[in-house]
């Protein structure tokens, strides 16, 4: 289980690394790497009835500002988390918001 998640994370990664110079992502699917071949279509929107749709969104006007990168994929991450409070299993929601919240992290890592 442990290898599907890491293939997960790398493969979102690549996605994130090859529309890194797409301009925006479609303002009605927001989470992911952008409208690409696959792009965001591969990136679901959210887990156990949390919307990601609206921290993703303030995560994508967050980056087009002068705050650091890292403020804004803090932000991002505790968007989410409130989201995960109205989901049928917080905890499980939270533990895939971590997951995106990585996954952002290494996309800018490797797009230095």
């Amino acid at each position: 289980m442990r290898v599907v998640r890491i293939a997960g994370l790398f493969l979102f990664v690549c996605l994130a690394l090859s529309a890194a110079a797409q301009a925006q992502c479609p303002p009605w699917r927001p989470c992911g790497p952008g409208n690409t071949w696959g792009g965001n279509r591969l990136i679901r929107q959210g887990f156990y009835g949390a919307d990601f749709r609206p921290a993703c969104a303030c995560h994508d006007e967050c980056l087009k500002t002068c705050v650091s990168r890292y403020e804004c994929d803090r932000q991002f991450l505790c968007n989410m988390y409130a989201a995960c409070d109205y989901s049928c299993n917080p905890e499980k929601c939270r533990h895939k918001a971590r997951c995106y919240y990585r996954a952002a992290r290494l996309a800018h890592m490797f797009s230095r």
